[in-house]
């Protein structure tokens, strides 16, 4: 499966996308060690699952969040909550 990302989104956006996601049953399936002294501070990951379909979550307080998922779910969040981010191709994750 081809991976895209959108990338710099803003902390305070990134974290309602991911909020809007898991009340919408998007599954969390794993995320950064809880008791990681670093989690939310340095750094922090979310990969959730909805049916066949996944995204991945990824934090850092340089670049702030970054989504990684199918071009078609990404174009859905740039759509549903007014991202100005381009949709890039990426690395597998």
């Amino acid at each position: 499966m081809a991976r895209y990302l959108i990338e710099n989104i803003d902390s305070k956006t990134g974290d309602k996308v991911l909020t809007a996601l898991r009340a919408d049953k998007w599954k969390l399936v794993s995320q950064y060690y809880i008791l990681a002294f670093d989690k939310g501070i340095d750094f922090d990951y979310y990969r959730l699952k909805k049916n066949s379909q996944e995204l991945y979550f990824e934090w850092d307080n340089w670049f702030e969040w970054k989504i990684f998922g199918s071009q078609q779910i990404l174009k859905q969040l740039v759509d549903d909550y007014s991202l100005k981010q381009a949709i890039k191709p990426a690395y597998e994750k």
